[in-house]
């Protein structure tokens, strides 16, 4: 795992999302949608989008449905247990 690609708000929103997982259907899984994100973290959706973006593309995130609802990979749980040490 590159530490250096959590340097910056991908770290915060994925932490975000970590913090606030519900279970449904016994799968954990984050119903806050981009905008909720970003007034909690103080971003704009944009910036967000992006990063949520990115963080799916890296295998961090998967989406469930196309308005939020989406689940931590075992590579996101990894990582953030790598830097919370």
């Amino acid at each position: 795992m590159n530490i250096e690609y959590f340097g910056n708000d991908k770290y915060r929103v994925l932490a975000c999302m970590a913090e606030r997982q519900i279970s449904l259907n016994d799968k954990n899984v984050v119903k806050l949608s981009q905008q909720e994100i970003a007034d909690i973290l103080k971003l704009s959706k944009v910036k967000v989008n992006a990063i949520i973006a990115e963080l799916k593309d890296n295998c961090y995130i998967t989406q469930n449905s196309p308005r939020g609802k989406y689940t931590l990979t075992g590579k996101a749980v990894k990582a953030l247990e790598k830097l919370k040490a």
